[in-house]
């Protein structure tokens, strides 16, 4: 939660340009009470992995998320070309924890955390294309759009092959296949019908088919 509400916090100029209707750029919340808000939610984080982590071995790992995550605006503002795999790597880390708690699935959750990698970084480039106007430049900006969208949907579909060695039974095949049917409804939408905001929609949803592999 708190990097998401710091990441607004770091957007707002940006958001005014690209997303005006959301409730920081609006004005709908003051920045004061998302600032507080921000603080309740590190303090909360930090406590919790204090008293229910502790000192294993997992316990390094969280607070190299936690800086990953409030890092994350100084790569957007400096270092924009690795905005995409910097999400990517940082969204990977909840999969390095577990590594840690369960070693004899150590290769699964490896395939698992490749796929997560590989799809949220084909999102994420696919999620700044519409930003352009308001982020700040770098080499990507060079590539047409289109091209670049279709190299960030073919990420994504080799993460949904990676999973595929995955497959064991009936629950796992059906799970596959909506994986599938939703990476294809997003890229007509994304490619054919120009509704970028749902095909962006639909890349979670693939994402969130993908956690049952981590069962």
């Amino acid at each position: 939660m708190c990097t998401y509400i710091l990441n607004d916090l770091d957007d707002l100029e940006k958001d005014r340009i690209n997303h005006p209707n959301r409730p920081l750029p609006s004005g709908q919340v003051s920045t004061a009470f998302v600032a507080v808000l921000y603080y309740v939610c590190l303090a909360l984080a930090l406590l919790t992995t204090h008293f229910y982590v502790g000192r294993t071995k997992s316990a390094f790992l969280y607070y190299v998320g936690f800086s990953a995550c409030i890092s994350y605006r100084y790569v957007v503002e400096y270092l924009p070309a690795f905005k995409p795999s910097y999400v990517a790597a940082t969204t990977t880390i909840p999969i390095l924890i577990l590594m840690t708690f369960y070693p004899n699935d150590a290769s699964s959750l490896a395939q698992t955390g490749v796929a997560l990698f590989l799809s949220m970084m084909g999102r994420e480039l696919c999620k700044d294309l519409p930003d352009r106007p308001g982020d700040p430049v770098s080499f990507l900006h060079k590539f047409d759009p289109t091209a670049v969208a279709r190299f960030a949907f073919a990420m994504q579909g080799l993460a949904v092959m990676i999973l595929c060695w995955q497959i064991r039974g009936l629950a796992s095949s059906i799970c596959m296949l909506a994986m599938v049917l939703v990476l294809a409804m997003a890229y007509v939408c994304w490619f054919h019908q120009n509704r970028q905001t749902v095909a962006l929609g639909l890349m979670k949803t693939v994402a969130l088919f993908g956690l049952y592999f981590l069962l």
